[in-house]
């Protein structure tokens, strides 16, 4: 018994240096564990963070694109070209190119070549305008315009937008005439006939603003969009056409052996703002956007301005 009691004494001092080297590694172990499992992320985790990660890198930055769209000019400024002429005074005073209406631009004794071509083609001894010569309603086609966008999205729902389009439009209508001495005014009836005239002008539209959006769905937002516009308009021509022939309306007094002095006509500016709204699509670090505006425009041709609302449909394709 004695002879055992003291191999056990012999043995404890070994246990204690053993359970002291052994019970740091648990510890040690223990805590790699813990920091194991805080730090473990599952596949589906490390894909959906890596796909939200990448969606918003996608979305943020500069950007540009290309713009497609219809433009619907408002009509009060068509009547500019019914041939009433809205100008005073001349456009060319070295040329002397000014501004004619109808009645003055077929003036028998002014323009005394273009009358007798007249006459000669309807077959008619002279001719006249009536009161109501002029249209006043005459309104521009719907028109397409190409142009770019500059974009910097701060996030996927903000951005600032810069728009630069540009078009041509046509304003067009009839006036009428009142013929003499074709068979028609021999038969005691009154030969009235009506004739197309046309207004021609370019366009260039710039505008910047602010973009707000809301989120739709995974792919998509609805957005509202204001800021501040300019107008570039530059007049291009003013037509009429009678008996198979074209007569501009912006041109100089007819002097023997010279040819007509056409008028060199420069963009004029003028400045206002526009609000839109849309739906804007995601598709992958694209976007594709359809939104309908609304513009405040002075629209300023020569010496004439107006301040009218235009509107348009425009299509966005960003890359």
């Amino acid at each position: 018994m004695q002879k055992l009691k003291n191999k056990t004494m012999r043995g404890l001092p070994f246990f204690i240096l053993a359970l002291l080297f052994f019970l740091p590694n648990e510890r040690a172990s223990a805590q790699r564990h813990r920091l194991t499992l805080k730090s473990y992320k599952s596949p589906i985790n490390l894909l959906y963070d890596d796909d939200e990660e990448e969606q918003e890198d996608s979305i943020k930055g500069l950007s540009f694109g290309l713009n497609l769209g219809g433009y619907f000019a408002n009509k009060a400024t068509a009547n500019f070209y019914n041939g009433s002429c809205p100008l005073d005074g001349y456009i060319n005073e070295a040329g002397q190119v000014r501004c004619y209406s109808i009645e003055e631009r077929l003036d028998p004794s002014v323009f005394i070549q273009d009358a007798q071509t007249i006459n000669n083609r309807i077959g008619s001894q002279g001719y006249s305008f009536p009161y109501d010569t002029y249209p006043t309603n005459m309104r521009y086609n719907p028109a397409m315009y190409v142009g770019l966008q500059l974009k910097y999205n701060f996030n996927r729902y903000s951005a600032v937008i810069m728009n630069v389009n540009a078009l041509r439009l046509v304003a067009s209508s009839q006036f009428s005439m009142v013929f003499y001495g074709t068979p028609a005014q021999i038969n005691a009836q009154n030969d009235v006939r009506l004739f197309s005239i046309v207004g021609n002008e370019q366009r260039m539209n710039l505008n910047i603003g602010y973009r707000q959006g809301w989120m739709m769905g995974d792919f998509s937002n609805f957005y509202m969009q204001f800021g501040g516009s300019m107008l570039a308009t530059k007049w291009t021509s003013n037509t009429i056409r009678v008996a198979d022939t074209n007569f501009e309306l912006f041109t100089s007094a007819p002097i023997a052996g010279q040819t007509a002095a056409t008028v060199q006509s420069q963009a004029r500016v003028g400045f206002g703002g526009y609000a839109s709204a849309g739906f804007e699509f995601f598709v992958g670090k694209y976007t594709f956007d359809l939104s309908f505006g609304l513009s405040r425009d002075k629209v300023a041709i020569f010496s004439f301005e107006k301040n009218v609302m235009n509107k348009w449909l425009q299509a966005s394709f960003t890359l």
